[in-house]
C-alpha cells in the first residue's frame, strides 16, 4: 500500500511525525479517512480518537480535542489538543 507523510503537533510538541498508510478521525461532517493521493483539503476536526495504520501495518491512536487537518502534495498535518484526563 502506498504511504505518505503525516506529523500530529500539539501545543506541547509533536505527538506524531512519520509515514502512515492512512489516519481516519472525526471532521466536522462526521468521519472521515485520508489515504496516499488524496485531494488536498482543509477542514477542522472533532473531539474524538485519531486511527493511525503505520507504514508496517501495525495502528496506533490518539485522543484528540478539536483541531484543523491539512492535507496536500501526499503529506498531511493535524493540529490540535491531546484529550485531557
Amino acid at each position: 500500500m502506498k504511504i505518505f507523510r503525516m506529523t500530529i503537533s500539539t501545543p506541547d510538541g509533536n505527538l506524531f511525525d512519520g509515514d502512515i498508510q492512512s489516519i481516519s478521525l472525526r471532521g466536522a461532517e462526521g468521519e472521515l479517512a485520508v489515504m496516499a493521493g488524496h485531494t488536498p483539503f482543509v477542514t477542522i476536526t472533532k473531539p474524538g480518537v485519531c486511527k493511525l495504520l503505520l507504514e508496517d501495518n501495525t495502528e496506533t491512536s490518539f485522543e484528540t480535542e478539536e483541531g484543523i487537518l491539512s492535507v496536500w502534495e501526499n503529506k498531511a498535518s493535524l493540529v490540535t489538543y491531546p484529550k485531557m484526563k
